[in-house]
């Protein structure tokens, strides 16, 4: 990590740090897109700046030889969530916390910029730095891919900071990596009346148990055990009285799953399942869908190469392959389009009390994880812009 100077790691932490007290929510990414520009500015780099959204920016970096064109993306927005640290940098806006190391990604992103601005007369090809808005909503990746900025890319490649992983440490999975996410809301319209007299009513919270019953048999017994998925209740509200059976009941959760054809199965199945409740009990029943991430399934080949260049490029570090997990990342829809990696670069220390869950509201990582994300980027830049494998 010879390019992580001590300047350049204060400046990161500077960056990080000025970030994490100013976050911004998903769409609303204003002053953050701003300190970015102003950063890249600084670098007296010959950076060509797009906007495909008001709140998001790609800086490209052209070399001085044909190449490829690599994208290297981070995220930028912050969480609803009201910070609980005694950070001297926390959170100065009521109810939103950088609660998932974008700050982090950020900081890191611009600090390979920095690096690959002095390397541009020995650099082939493009590289495009990516700060992509709204990544907590599942929609900025796809509202990027929307505008066509990136037609003409050959490979994309980002990561996360995650504490699950220590300091030093990267997590790859070469194919199925995070799964598709997709939110319901379920309204159901019975008939109350008085408890004593159930013979009167559809009683609607009756209706919303056989349903939940119903939709954890459909992963149970119809869905390849080979091919994971999830369908989680995770909301039930209904009722006001010991003695009163309400007219309505109201549910929500979400699916997860990988294959599209799962994905669209378990909508289908919880329609006709719902369908045919409201059928046998003589109530209206309505689900509305709000489809989230994609799957994050990475290229095996391009897994391969990156992790490669970790144990011949990056001292004192650890690469280890990880199963599927079942959590969700937006950045499955750019993979979806282009070839690419993404991968948890490891952020936690148990000797510092920094174990706290991506999202958690004490949530923070260590900063010394930053260098080991910049110089995957800074070497990822380097190596695959000359890439000469042609994949399929």
């Amino acid at each position: 990590m010879n390019q992580i100077t001590d300047d350049l790691f204060e400046d990161m932490v500077k960056w990080r740090r000025h970030l994490h007290k100013h976050p911004e929510l998903s769409n609303h990414e204003t002053n953050t897109i701003q300190y970015i520009i102003e950063q890249l500015e600084s670098f007296n780099g010959d950076f060509e700046l797009i906007h495909p959204t008001s709140t998001s920016v790609i800086a490209k970096l052209k070399g001085t030889k044909p190449g490829k064109t690599v994208v290297l993306r981070s995220d930028v927005d912050a969480l609803p969530i009201e910070e609980q640290t005694d950070l001297s940098f926390k959170s100065i806006n009521d109810g939103v916390m950088h609660a998932c190391g974008h700050d982090g990604h950020t900081a890191m992103l611009l600090a390979a910029a920095k690096v690959l601005v002095d390397k541009q007369d020995e650099l082939t090809g493009e590289v495009w730095f990516l700060f992509q808005h709204a990544e907590e909503l599942a929609s900025g990746a796809l509202e990027i891919l929307k505008t066509g900025q990136l037609s003409n890319i050959d490979y994309i490649f980002g990561v996360h900071l995650n504490n699950n992983f220590p300091v030093g440490q990267y997590a790859l999975a070469p194919g199925r990596m995070m799964s598709a996410s997709d939110g319901f809301w379920i309204d159901i319209k019975g008939k109350g009346g008085h408890a004593a007299m159930p013979q009167t009513t559809t009683d609607a919270i009756y209706v919303g148990t056989q349903l939940i019953n119903a939709f954890n048999q459909v992963v149970a017994r119809q869905i390849d055990a080979n091919d994971q998925a999830i369908i989680s209740v995770t909301t039930f509200n209904s009722g006001f009285a010991n003695n009163v059976i309400p007219d309505n009941a109201h549910l929500s959760g979400c699916t997860r799953s990988f294959s599209e054809t799962t994905r669209e199965y378990l909508h289908e199945k919880m329609k006709a399942i719902a369908d045919n409740y409201a059928l046998a009990t003589d109530c209206q029943i309505e689900i509305k869908w709000q489809r989230g991430a994609d799957a994050v399934i990475n290229t095996p080949e391009l897994t391969e190469e990156i992790s490669s260049l970790i144990k011949n490029e990056i001292e004192d570090s650890e690469v280890i392959e990880i199963v599927p997990r079942m959590i969700s990342e937006d950045f499955g829809s750019y993979l979806k389009e282009f070839p690419g990696n993404f991968l948890f670069v490891g952020s936690g220390n148990h000797n510092k009390g920094i174990d706290k869950a991506l999202h958690h509201p004490e949530f923070t990582f260590d900063e010394e994880a930053m260098k080991y994300g910049a110089a995957l980027h800074i070497q990822t830049a380097l190596k695959m812009t000359k890439h000469q494998e042609a994949l399929i």
